[in-house]
Parts: C-alpha cells; sequence; structure tokens
C-alpha cells in the first residue's frame, strides 16, 4: 500500500528515502588548483548530481552542498572537469566522496589536452568553463559550459556506475 503525504513541511528522512528510489549516474568533479602539495594540486569530488541543462550554448550542471569542505575551491574554479565513472570503480567513487582530500590518489587521474584532471578508466570525462553558480538551499548549483568532451570506456557494451537504494550498482547500456 502507499503513502500519500499532503502539503505541507516535508520530513526530510522521508524525502531521502523517496529520492534514493531515483537512479543516478555517479561522477567525479575535479579540476587542478595552484598548489603542489602532496594532492598534486588536485581536487576531485563524487556526485551524483550531473544534469544535462541546454544545448545552446551546451551547460551541465551539479550541485555542491554549502557545508563541503572544499565549499570555496570549488564554488571559485573557473575550469572543472566531470568523469562519468564506469562500473567497477566503486572504489574511487567512495575515495572522493570523503571530506577533505586526505585520500586523493595522483594514480587516479590522467590529463586532459586542457591541463584537467580527469579519472583514469572512466567512461567519458567533460571538460567546462564555470558559466554561473547559484544557492538553492542548503546546496549551490554550479553550471558548466562545455569546452571539451570525450568518450572513453568501452564502445560496444559500456556499463556505468550508478547509485540507486543507497548503493552502488551497474548501469548497462
Amino acid at each position: 500500500m502507499s503513502t500519500i503525504h499532503q502539503a505541507g513541511p516535508v520530513d526530510t528522512t522521508e524525502f531521502r528515502k523517496l529520492m534514493s528510489l531515483f537512479a543516478t549516474g555517479v561522477c567525479v568533479v575535479s579540476f587542478a588548483q595552484n598548489s603542489e602539495d602532496d594532492t598534486g594540486g588536485i581536487s576531485g569530488m563524487t556526485i551524483n548530481s550531473l544534469v544535462s541543462v541546454s544545448l545552446e550554448p551546451t551547460l551541465i550542471c551539479w550541485s555542491l552542498h554549502n557545508d563541503s569542505s572544499q565549499f570555496e575551491d570549488y564554488v571559485g574554479a573557473q575550469e572543472f572537469a566531470i568523469s562519468i565513472l564506469a562500473d567497477g570503480q566503486q572504489t574511487i567513487a567512495r575515495r572522493y566522496a570523503a571530506r577533505g582530500d586526505t585520500a586523493l590518489n595522483r594514480d587516479d587521474f590522467d590529463y586532459t589536452a586542457r591541463g584537467l584532471p580527469v579519472i583514469r578508466g572512466a567512461l567519458a570525462t567533460i571538460e567546462c568553463k564555470l558559466w554561473e553558480a547559484y544557492p538553492a538551499g542548503d546546496h549551490t548549483m554550479i553550471l558548466g559550459e562545455v569546452a571539451a568532451m570525450q568518450i572513453l570506456g568501452p564502445a560496444a557494451e559500456p556499463i556505468a556506475l550508478g547509485f540507486f537504494g543507497g548503493r552502488f550498482c551497474a548501469i548497462p547500456s
């Protein structure tokens, strides 16, 4: 039997439970910092909020929590890359879902011709220039204009890493 919730205050726990029924892809957003510390000047963060916004101009959007430990870095990045993860990259997804970049592993990354770090073995990458950032409740929506893109994964039957019901899953083509 289904439960119908009336208009009014929304129980955030129930909302999270409902949204876990919406399967999403899993990506890593990354950019090159100007520092040469033990991370090699790379920042990486796992997201599952990637959406296509517009074809003219070609825009994508992702969502950044306002309490993120790297909020200022990400909202201020003028260029960033998004790596669409393949099934089997759960370890990478978990690594970059952690707060801060203490678990960052430079060996997880390759660099694009434009100098942006991308996840090695990803299905595809999207390189973006910051278009705009908009506050949206406890998150900030970051829009990027696509500057370059590349399909890297297997052409035959790519299998993407997904997230459904609070768990990783495979999303076949």
